[in-house]
């Protein structure tokens, strides 16, 4: 059985229904902390390493390369170098790196995207594929006999061939066809421009699901649909969405929920990739340990917003 392609859709109900009410607590005093935490050297490091991981992690989704945690994690504390990566850990570490490089640029760019107040637009999101796809050269394609090959990679623009994947069951999975990509596009940013109040985390979800449905470059589609949901989480002033290896299947697992119609579990996933931001960098100035269980950080948390609240009216 294969699924076929069908034009996106709004809403199917009022977004602020998908809202975490958790997520709000904590933002509700990130938003409190945050002008004296970003004074601080220790959060300009956070927020530094942060952007490190999502360059690294956005290529470990898509398999462009394998790293090990500790590779991983050396990485994101050290900086983007390939002499941090063992000799056999990779094939070819100045490539690896050159790719990580382009993640992180883009990662770079949406922030001063954000800070120049620009509007998204589709010429925008051809641009953040021809970045985030610079040092990438080919990608896996058929050749007429049906044998796997590399074919040159389109940067920077729609595809020109359908890019339909075969499931490990057999199942294809068709995503919109190249001649209709151009106003799907338009159909979607016209749909984000609408959503002004929607809360960051729905939003987040809906734009990255809905763009992966257009499925509109060659590859690159995974990486470019997290980095608007970057976007959207920035402009809110919330952090970049780090989706990692470890928890790949539950994110594909709610992406194929949200392909059923049912966008809540995608905005749930998020929605805890925030809590998690949230409690950490609230670390930096707090006495709460960013190993502490969410539940046990976000009940501090709210008692210390209930007690504010209770001095307020006092």
């Amino acid at each position: 059985m294969s699924r076929s392609w069908e034009p996106i859709r709004d809403y199917d109900a009022a977004p602020e229904e998908l809202a975490q009410s958790e997520l709000r607590t904590l933002e509700n005093v990130w938003r409190e902390q945050r002008e004296r935490l970003e004074r601080r050297n220790e959060f300009q490091q956070f927020n530094e390493r942060l952007k490190r991981e999502w360059a690294i992690e956005t290529g470990l989704i898509e398999r462009l390369y394998v790293l090990d945690r500790g590779i991983t994690q050396l990485l994101i504390a050290r900086g983007i170098d390939a002499s941090l990566i063992p000799h056999g850990a990779v094939s070819n570490p100045e490539a690896v790196v050159s790719m990580i490089g382009d993640h992180q640029a883009a990662v770079d760019g949406i922030f001063d995207f954000v800070k120049g107040r620009r509007v998204l637009s589709t010429g925008y999101i051809k641009e953040m594929h021809a970045l985030i796809t610079r040092h990438q050269h080919t990608v896996e394609g058929e050749d007429q006999y049906g044998r796997k090959t590399g074919v040159p990679l389109i940067r920077g623009d729609y595809k020109r061939l359908p890019n339909n994947p075969r499931r490990p069951d057999g199942e294809m999975h068709e995503y919109c066809p190249p001649e209709h990509v151009a106003a799907e596009m338009d159909r979607l940013i016209a749909m984000h421009r609408s959503h002004m109040h929607a809360p960051p985390e729905v939003e987040a979800a809906w734009l990255h699901h809905r763009f992966t449905q257009i499925h509109p470059f060659q590859d690159g589609n995974g990486r470019v649909a997290r980095a608007l949901a970057t976007l959207v989480l920035i402009k809110s002033g919330w952090f970049p969405l780090v989706v990692r290896d470890r928890d790949r299947g539950a994110y594909f697992s709610a992406l194929e929920t949200a392909d059923a119609g049912n966008l809540a579990d995608l905005v749930r996933y998020f929605a805890d990739i925030r809590k998690g931001e949230f409690i950490a960098a609230l670390s930096i100035a707090r006495d709460v340990p960013e190993s502490a269980r969410a539940e046990d950080a976000i009940r501090a948390v709210r008692g210390d917003l209930q007690r504010r609240r209770s001095s307020a009216k006092g």
